[in-house]
């Protein structure tokens, strides 16, 4: 019923919207010898020409510079780069990838992506400045207009939100949702992919007001069918709302959406047995692994809103409120949730269990901005508090994990008992964080400074259960640490800046469990550290980023000391990232526009228990890896699209096993044309065009499949 109620108010919002807007179409676009000029609000901003990148921040106090006055690495993607690389059945890194920061290992059912060498998903974005309303689970873009990456840890630029399942210390990802532009906006797109995946989506938008001071977009989804992956199909239904008012001193933004999605089988990860000495062969990209009953059912709605105040000439003042409610309400999947055990000779332990990970979060923060000159050195001095909850349940009285058949790589799974579905919930933990953070930006002829002192608080309780329904205890852990942002910014002349920043990221401290000498013993937050310096450089419709950074991070290992029998649990453990990062963006020539760069890491585990591990590199961390697009438009009209994404050798299992490296290529083709007096957009991507198999590495001793070629058709209507 709730999938049937969501489908009628998708399509009752299309309706309306047509109703409302035809009458309007033709101020919406104009046609200039045959060749359709929309309203695009990426003019009104500064972007790169080819339209792929953004060349100006939307994070935090960095928001409004120039990238040339940011002191870390820093890749901002339009409307363009998410309509062109993203689609309903690509993972959320297909557009990520864009970045030399950023390695795919992410699927369908996943959003996760390694970031400088460390894992993160979806529950770490930012939207619209406030963490934690996405989840980890097929992050939606189509409401979203912009994505910022900003490279390396960073605690210090935002508040703190409570992260899930992975923190960020690799980088942060910000989102804007889309707003009403000047002009108005009303689209109508149709998408098949895959084996048959159909979406339709309207985006829809207009200002009201005598000076236009208020807006109203509304973007929705329908989406049925099958991907390239044989056996998996896709149910989805969202529906989004943006409601905006400008004043002369103030700006409110609310986003709201709702969003069910259901995913039948579609499963690509497997776990390395301990027995494995090498990587069975690379099985076809095509193959079905699930098994009947096989789904992810997830449904959830957020809210965001933000107030910004303009007090006078030198005093601003702003709050951000999000909150989520996400239930994933079916989870039949191998091994409880993650991926089938996979031995030497290709062969899988086909085990299923059924689970569940309900959750709601809350956060707000509120914060001022005071700007004003100390001699000849402006200042921007941003002061903010916030606090953040997550409470999130999990399953039990599901049973153990039960064989259900046999399987392997090459012939799939042979199931022979139905999959278990029975499940109930019940708390497992909630985490409390307050945060307070204080940078000053400071700006004296050619030379910006960034100094900045963050500080938070992180309380969770974990609930400690002796049976089904008797509770034992609640473990309460409370910990809290600071950390420094300091940069400093050079510009030589208008084309260059040079630059150098430290920041760090850290989020809660743990208990000792009884598996150690130490047990009881609170140990502080886990940090990481970056240091990092570059160059940027930017002329003749290019920008250029060179970067080195220097990341270390602390883990947790055992200590042995003698006359004790067990071990003591300590953060000294040691892993160190360093790496040198190239990109460029921009017009190459008349008529080609570039995007892309390249990485080279030594991701290296240092101080180990025991030292059993030193000098290892860390799993998932490639040497190398590059990216290059090429764009040609051989008139207003055309738009030609190559891609390649190179990964090198990836270390699993701590060097026991190395995947191979892959260069897999990507290609698609946009014509703008007109159907009467409607512009219209017909796009065809094609993705791993030469139906490239491999393994990418997801962790420690697990590995993801590879997608298959996959065709993808867009019409898109501006009316």
């Amino acid at each position: 019923m709730r999938k049937k109620l969501l489908a009628a108010a998708v399509m009752g919002a299309v309706g309306a919207a047509a109703g409302i807007c035809t009458a309007g179409a033709a101020d919406a676009a104009y046609v200039l010898d045959e060749v359709v000029v929309i309203g695009n609000r990426d003019e009104e901003r500064d972007v790169l020409p080819g339209n792929f990148v953004y060349t100006k921040s939307q994070t935090s106090f960095l928001a409004g510079k120039d990238t040339m006055d940011v002191p870390f690495s820093q890749m901002h993607f339009t409307e363009k780069s998410m309509d062109t690389f993203t689609g309903p059945d690509k993972p959320m890194d297909a557009l990520l990838a864009n970045s030399p920061s950023v390695r795919q290992s992410g699927s369908i059912l996943h959003g996760d992506f390694f970031f400088r060498g460390f894992r993160t998903n979806g529950t770490n974005f930012y939207v619209n400045n406030v963490p934690g309303v996405f989840t980890q689970f097929n992050t939606p873009l189509y409401p979203i207009e912009s994505l910022e990456l900003i490279s390396g840890p960073n605690v210090g630029i935002y508040g703190t939100g409570v992260q899930y399942e992975t923190t960020n210390p690799g980088g942060i990802v910000s989102v804007k949702s889309k707003v009403a532009p000047d002009k108005g906006v009303f689209d109508y797109t149709q998408t098949i992919s895959g084996r048959g995946l159909f979406g339709e989506y309207l985006d829809w938008g207009q200002r009201f007001g005598d000076k236009k001071e208020w807006g109203v977009r509304i973007m929705t989804e329908n989406l049925n069918g099958r991907t390239s992956v044989k056996g998996t199909k896709i149910n989805g239904q969202g529906i989004f709302a943006n409601i905006d008012r400008t004043t002369e001193r103030s700006k409110d933004n609310l986003f709201i959406g709702y969003r069910n999605m259901d995913i039948q089988r579609g499963l690509r990860w497997f776990i390395l047995s301990s027995d494995v000495n090498k990587l069975p062969a690379v099985p076809s990209g095509k193959n079905d692994y699930g098994f009947d009953g096989m789904i992810k059912a997830t449904h959830g709605w957020l809210a965001v809103y933000n107030h910004d105040q303009k007090f006078n000439d030198h005093w601003d003042g702003f709050f951000n409120f999000g909150m989520q409610r996400n239930d994933l309400d079916k989870n039949v999947m191998a091994n409880g949730g993650s991926g089938y055990t996979l031995h030497n000779d290709g062969t899988l332990d086909v085990k299923a269990k059924p689970g569940s990970t309900p959750q709601e979060y809350y956060y707000w923060q509120v914060g001022t901005t005071a700007h004003y000159n100390t001699g000849a050195v402006k200042h921007d001095i941003t002061l903010s508090y916030n606090q953040a909850w997550r409470n999130r349940k999990s399953a039990y009285n599901n049973g153990p994990l039960l064989k259900i058949g046999t399987g392997d790589l090459y012939t799939g799974i042979h199931q022979t008992l139905a999959a278990p579905t029975k499940f109930d919930t019940r708390w497992n933990n909630k985490t409390r964080v307050k945060s307070y953070s204080l940078v000053d930006y400071m700006t004296y002829n050619k030379w910006d400074i960034i100094l900045g002192i963050h500080k938070h608080e992180a309380e969770s309780r974990v609930y400690k259960w002796k049976n089904d329904n008797t509770l034992n205890y609640i473990e309460r852990i409370k910990t809290d640490d600071t950390s420094p942002t300091y940069g400093i910014i050079y510009r030589p002349n208008s084309h260059m800046s040079v630059y150098a920043s430290h920041s760090e990221n850290f989020d809660a401290g743990s208990g000792v469990n009884t598996t150690f000498e130490n047990f009881g013993d609170i140990l502080p937050p886990l940090k990481t550290k970056q240091n990092e310096i570059g160059v940027k450089y930017k002329r003749n419709n290019l920008l250029y980023t060179l970067a080195y950074y220097d990341i270390k991070q602390d883990n947790l290992i055992s200590v042995y000391k003698d006359g004790y029998v067990k071990p003591f649990q300590s953060k000294d453990g040691q892993a160190r990232h360093k790496g040198l990062e190239f990109s460029i963006n921009g017009r190459l020539a008349d008529k080609w526009n570039i995007l892309g760069g390249f990485s080279h890491m030594s991701a290296k585990q240092e101080k180990t228990t025991k030292g059993a591990l030193d000098g290892i590199r860390v799993n998932g961390t490639s040497e190398w890896t590059a990216v290059l697009g090429l764009e040609y438009n051989p008139n207003e009209a055309w738009s030609i699209l190559g891609r390649a994404i190179y990964t090198g050798k990836t270390p699993v299992m701590n060097e026991k096993i190395w995947a191979p490296g892959y260069t897999i290529f990507d290609l698609g083709v946009t014509h703008k044309t007109h159907f009467g007096k409607i512009p219209a957009e017909l796009s065809l991507m094609v993705n791993n065009v030469f139906d490239k198999d491999y393994w990418q590495v997801s962790r420690g001793n697990q590995v993801y499949l590879s997608l298959p070629r996959t065709f993808s058709f867009t019409a898109k209507l501006h009316f």
